[in-house]
């Protein structure tokens, strides 16, 4: 039995490291075989969410518990932090992992890898996507090479911003450059499924993963959907709603009383959430996102966008001070361009926000501009593997080949 522990604290590291798991436990049972082995198996523990566990993946604690953001939250959560950490580190430090792998969240997971790394100085420590340290805090690149022995990068251009510290780095791609896309033949299908007039457009409304992002958002998105509701009377709006934030943003949009049709991860499961998410993005004429990964999202179904991002003022004062980029947008970050309307800060106003979406509804060339630069994005973010998680499954694997052997 070899023993296997991933640590994650976010919806798309939940997303990412089922994934992974499944993948390793395929070309990990191909080597066996080729080796005659007999009782060799992986057992995975530590943080994830329900499709990690869907894996096969034992969950010593949940993702909910870490998914903060802000400078308050993260410190009214500071005691239940360090307890988790304390905790983890004590849990790896009997069971004796073969192997960790840690998957974005890089604060919480540095700061864990760190205790980690006082209790066992030789476990091989993997993180999975690249932290921005092209972005800001540079610094981390540094720090990692101390902790680390692999970072996996989900971006072509991240690699020499950790070699240039002698700690080694591999492109993988990124996982959405894989993801299939629902067929032009399918949208009549998925408009009876949503209780969709065939003749409305759709907007699909993100206001983000985190309770803080919704609490500091949420009310521009409800403001532009009002006002936009009274001057186009034939736009469907569409929140998804992952399990993870459920029980915060219900109760809202329930009282709510402009029409918003919602797309709930706790009424259907994952598997059958994804699949419609994935859909919804397809058919939507545009979508209103939050800054973030859903971006790269967005671009895989070809959906033009508007994004924004609004947190408490502390932490938009910390980030000012560290982050070197104007751009949050992924598409804009990736292309050295400005592409996607940004909408950041004291520029998240509602009035702004609404001329914008106004003229991408209203402007097909705007889209198509859009959209070309969607389908070089998504060219420069694959590799040749079938499966994204195949080569990032591979590397790990090389970790524990020895033993297999």
């Amino acid at each position: 039995m070899y023993k296997i522990l991933i640590i994650t604290g976010e919806p798309s590291g939940d997303n990412l490291g089922s994934k992974l798991i499944k993948e390793m436990k395929i070309q990990f049972d191909e080597e066996v075989d080729q080796k005659n082995s007999q009782n060799k198996k992986l057992l995975f523990q530590g943080i994830g969410g329900p499709k990690m566990q869907n894996e096969g993946f034992v969950c010593l604690y949940k993702i909910e518990e870490l998914s903060i953001m802000g400078f308050f939250d993260v410190f009214k959560s500071l005691r239940k932090i360090y307890s988790i950490i304390f905790a983890i580190s004590n849990y790896t430090k009997a069971w004796k992992p073969d192997l960790i792998i840690t998957i974005d969240s890089p604060d919480f997971c540095f700061r864990l890898v760190n205790k980690i790394r006082k209790i066992d100085k030789f476990v091989p420590i993997i993180h999975y996507v690249a932290p921005s340290v092209w972005a800001w805090r540079p610094k981390r690149a540094k720090q990692m090479s101390l902790l680390y022995d692999k970072v996996l990068a989900l971006l072509p251009f991240e690699k020499p911003y950790f070699e240039k510290y002698g700690l080694s780095c591999d492109f993988v791609g990124h996982p959405i450059s894989k993801v299939s896309i629902p067929l032009d033949s399918e949208r009549e299908n998925f408009f009876k499924t949503m209780e969709i007039d065939n003749s409305n457009k759709i907007v699909t409304i993100l206001p983000g993963s985190r309770k803080s992002e919704i609490k500091s958002l949420l009310p521009i998105y409800l403001k532009l959907i009002e006002n936009l509701s009274i001057q186009f009377n034939n736009i469907s709006f569409v929140i998804p709603i992952p399990e993870n934030i459920s029980n915060y943003m219900r109760p809202t949009l329930n009282d709510y009383k402009t029409r918003v049709k919602i797309l709930s991860e706790s009424k259907m499961g994952v598997d059958k959430f994804d699949s419609l998410k994935f859909s919804l993005f397809k058919f939507s004429t545009l979508a209103i996102n939050t800054s973030g990964s859903v971006s790269l999202e967005l671009a895989r179904t070809g959906t033009p966008m508007v994004s924004i991002y609004k947190c408490g003022w502390l932490f938009e004062k910390i980030i000012k001070s560290f982050v070197k980029l104007k751009s949050a947008n992924l598409i804009n970050i990736i292309l050295k361009k400005k592409v996607i309307p940004e909408f950041l800060f004291e520029k998240c106003k509602v009035s702004a926000i609404e001329s914008s979406v106004k003229d991408l509804l209203s402007n097909p060339s705007l889209q198509k501009e859009q959209k070309v630069a969607f389908d070089k994005v998504i060219k420069l973010i694959s590799t040749d593997e079938s499966k994204q998680s195949e080569k990032a499954a591979k590397i790990s694997i090389q970790y524990l080949k020895e033993e297999i052997l």
